[in-house]
């Protein structure tokens, strides 16, 4: 249990980082990136009451809180302006296609959430399939 907290916390890591650089420069007039630094904030206040209830050691939940302490601390520092907008809307992104603060938070999925194999992809897929056929509620068998 204390390893989902440690990888949650990892992936913060890399995405509070990269929002910082962004707000130093080209992203930081944009509504892209006052949302990406709200979903971390709140993100975190959730990982704060996970775990309040999980049953791992004092100890580790000590290590934790004070990870994610100093992570809501950082995000809280990021900086945006007042006046935020659509940078991409108003034509003035440099990026081109992509909203860079909104894929750091997807990268934090990357981190966070462990991929599914191609087989078990498949099997879901399938099993999708076959339930909305025959309308059964049946669970996703594993592939071992």
């Amino acid at each position: 249990m204390a390893t989902y907290f440690s990888n949650q916390l990892r992936g913060c890591d890399v995405v509070l980082a990269t929002l910082q650089a962004f707000s130093q420069d080209i992203c930081r007039g944009c509504i892209g990136l006052s949302g990406a630094r709200t979903k971390v904030i709140k993100g975190l206040k959730k990982l704060r009451m996970d775990l309040e209830g999980a049953s791992i050691s004092e100890d580790e939940k000590n290590d934790v809180t004070v990870h994610i302490e100093a992570c809501e601390k950082i995000a809280n520092t990021i900086e945006v302006e007042e006046e935020c907008e659509c940078l991409k809307t108003a034509n003035n992104c440099k990026i081109g296609p992509g909203c860079l603060p909104l894929g750091a938070l997807d990268l934090m999925n990357e981190i966070t959430k462990p991929a599914l194999k191609a087989e078990e992809k498949e099997v879901i897929k399938v099993a999708k399939l076959v339930c909305a056929e025959c309308g059964a509620e049946e669970a996703v068998p594993k592939v071992h």
